[in-house]
């Protein structure tokens, strides 16, 4: 029985970091994306369609963050087509607390860059 849970026990300490680094967004060719921290591109307003009113630009967010697992179109891979979302509520929830298969981007997302992306998922995908 103890060999059990210690074999269990070390299971769980390299399956879970394994999984939440593979949706923390390494992109098919083993990549590893830019991390969460905002970058110049994703706080500075730039022309286009991809601004949230808060000028975070909701594409980069989706690049940094989510298109490692969503695909850079947002089609999937990892982890589920998202291209059909329509309710962006939903969707910052789901980015905030995270659920399922999905870690939570709540403690390195502001709530600007989840609302942008959430848009962005929402509307431009």
């Amino acid at each position: 029985m103890r060999r059990a849970i210690a074999t269990a026990a070390i299971l769980t300490l390299f399956t879970v970091p394994a999984a939440l680094a593979a949706c923390g967004g390494a992109d098919s060719s083993g990549a590893t994306a830019p991390a969460a921290s905002p970058s110049p591109a994703a706080t500075t307003p730039v022309a286009g369609d991809t601004q949230s009113p808060a000028g975070v630009d909701g594409a980069a967010v989706f690049a940094g963050n989510c298109s490692g697992c969503h695909g850079s179109d947002g089609s999937g891979g990892q982890g589920p087509n998202i291209t059909t979302q329509t309710d962006a509520q939903h969707v910052a929830d789901r980015v905030q607390n995270g659920g399922t298969s999905m870690p939570s981007f709540g403690s390195s997302l502001s709530d600007e860059q989840i609302g942008a992306v959430a848009d962005y998922v929402t509307t431009q995908l």
